[in-house]
């Protein structure tokens, strides 16, 4: 019930109001905290819980702000969170393949 009530409203408001740049602040606050050794935990649990338009701008912020060498790794765990969903987000982000 609790993520529902963030789905239909938090991640709205976020998306209306917050701008790309200070989306993408705040999530690197949000992954500095994270031990990196949890990091493959993190996204394998959060990517299953968003939807394909948080799946994109989460994405897309993080491609913007991680070394590409690290963004690949990320990429990987990102792809195996999504199974099939990762088709959706590649056609949404082509530069992924």
């Amino acid at each position: 019930m609790h993520l529902a009530k963030e789905d239909a409203h938090l991640y709205r408001i976020v998306r209306e109001r917050i701008s790309i740049p200070e989306q993408g602040k705040a999530l690197e606050i949000v992954a500095s905290q994270v031990p990196q050794e949890m990091f493959p935990e993190v996204i394998a649990w959060l990517f299953p819980l968003i939807k394909n338009s948080d799946h994109e701008n989460t994405t897309r912020i993080w491609q913007s702000i991680m070394p590409a060498p690290v963004f690949e790794q990320v990429k990987g765990l990102i792809r195996k969170a999504l199974g099939s969903d990762w088709d959706e987000l590649t056609r949404r982000i082509p530069t992924l393949m």
